[in-house]
């Protein structure tokens, strides 16, 4: 088995005084980040879906949509989520199996939106260390992630090292191989503090999505949909008015976790 390393840098530049800059009206758009999840090694997991509405690039405060109506429909059988807090809808306890077809629907303001998916699964960490290695300021905390890839040609991953940072990955140079590869927390990283990262398969269509995503918004914060400074159209579909889209996906994927907790140098 081949073991490969690569490194990724997340440059950040700053400066001492923060200037607002005036920007364009934001366009109000429903914004919808579902996901259906199980950990490896389990057969059942939890719906989670997040509605919102686009908010301006420098407001904080981000908009939750509450009184919405979710559901999942899975053979022929449909379950209703609940809103445990604003904007926030849950499932619990749902048989997540392979090669079943997952349909999402929310009606939200006498508009209905509807997305299909199926399970994708993923591999498991192998480990994750904590570096000695920074970058240009020389103030980064390096976790080192160790996993071996799933023998299947094709695999795509996406990793959530939380506080808003994720990275997408594809085998196409180590299918089938173990890799480490290293991520750089910013100087704000707290120490000492247990902080869960995932790992979890997805399909093409969503690696390709969150790579420009990603590419759009950064890693600044707030999620990837909390300002709209990307109007990227995810597998969502309004069908009371296909030209009134929403942001966000809905993907169903197999996820491993592992807590990392950074020591003081």
């Amino acid at each position: 088995m081949k073991k490969i390393m690569c490194f990724l840098g997340l440059l950040l530049l700053g400066c001492e005084d923060p200037i607002e800059v005036a920007l364009p009206a934001v366009e109000n758009k429903l914004v919808i980040d579902a996901m259906l999840w199980r950990n490896i090694g389990e057969t059942s997991g939890t719906l989670e879906v997040i509605v919102s509405r686009t908010t301006s690039y420098y407001n904080e405060e981000v908009p939750y949509v509450s009184n919405a109506t979710v559901s999942l429909q899975a053979n022929d059988m449909v379950f209703l989520a609940q809103e445990d807090v604003p904007g926030h809808y849950y499932i619990y306890d749902l048989n997540i199996a392979v090669d079943t077809n997952f349909n999402l629907s929310l009606n939200v303001d006498g508009a209905t939106y509807t997305a299909n998916e199926s399970l994708v699964l993923s591999t498991s960490f192998d480990n994750v260390l904590q570096g000695d290695n920074t970058l240009i300021s020389g103030d980064q905390t390096e976790a080192i992630v160790t996993l071996t890839d799933r023998p299947e040609v094709g695999n795509y991953y996406l990793l959530d090292f939380g506080y808003n940072n994720l990275f997408v990955t594809r085998d196409e140079f180590y299918n089938g191989n173990q890799i480490s590869f290293s991520f750089f927390y910013d100087k704000y990283f707290p120490k000492n503090t247990p902080t869960p990262i995932y790992l979890m398969g997805v399909n093409k269509d969503f690696y390709t999505y969150m790579q420009i995503l990603i590419s759009h918004t950064g890693q600044d914060g707030g999620g990837p949909f909390a300002t709209a400074k990307s109007t990227l159209r995810g597998n969502i579909q309004n069908t009371t008015n296909n030209n009134d889209f929403p942001l966000g996906y809905f993907r169903v994927v197999e996820r491993d976790s592992f807590i990392f907790t950074a020591v003081e140098d």
